[in-house]
């Protein structure tokens, strides 16, 4: 599996975190309340250099997180994997017995669309207690509030982006907050490594092949 690379120096005055995120512009358009949450984070001091490396092996997650708000921490209960290109693997059902929440059989799950990923609730999912979403590498990108007998559509169609100031893995973000200071990181065609700087003014510098 191709291995994706982000180097990120730090040329500002600042101490802090960098943070890699993802949208799914796909899947705004059909789950509208799709939260970005903190993938990856990483402390640097002033002329300090981290690197961010990733692949795209899916996962599905979910937390019992309460209602997904700026802020709130999604700390998975179970991750298990996910591949759009396999039909299994796919779908997800996500359900609550013994007062617990977990992934159940994938057959009591809808198929979803050709080249997405699906997860199907139960009818015992409460409102407002638990949040699922999707992972990437092993970590929890995108989450959803869950609700009872639906079904939640992911399109795995990933933009990054990077931004910088402090953060916590697992974190929903506050993505109208940070519009002012994003670097949009984009792979060009068979280039798998960059690099970018953050500048003495805290602007970002172009993002090349390293």
């Amino acid at each position: 599996m191709t291995k994706y690379s982000l180097a990120v120096k730090n040329n500002s005055p600042h101490s802090g975190s960098f943070c890699v995120y993802t949208t799914s512009p796909d899947t705004q358009e059909i789950q509208q309340d799709l939260r970005s949450l903190a993938w990856f984070t990483k402390p640097t001091n002033p002329n300090g250099q981290v690197r961010f490396t990733w692949d795209l092996n899916f996962s599905f997650a979910w937390a019992e997180s309460g209602e997904l708000v700026p802020g709130v921490f999604f700390e998975a209960g179970e991750i298990i994997e996910a591949d759009p290109s396999d039909k299994e693997k796919s779908k997800a059902y996500f359900d609550r017995q013994n007062d617990a929440y977990l992934f159940g059989n994938r057959g009591d799950a809808s198929d979803p669309a050709k080249g997405a990923l699906g997860i199907t609730t139960s009818g015992s999912i409460p409102n407002g207690r638990a949040s699922i979403g999707v992972g990437i590498n092993g970590k929890a990108a995108l989450a959803v509030n869950a609700t009872p007998n639906y079904q939640f559509t992911f399109i795995p169609k990933i933009k990054y982006f990077l931004a910088f100031g402090s953060f916590r893995e697992g974190i929903v973000l506050d993505l109208n907050s940070m519009v002012r200071n994003i670097c949009t990181i984009q792979f060009p065609a068979n280039v798998y490594d960059l690099q970018v700087v953050l500048n003495e003014d805290n602007t970002w510098g172009p993002v090349t092949p390293a």
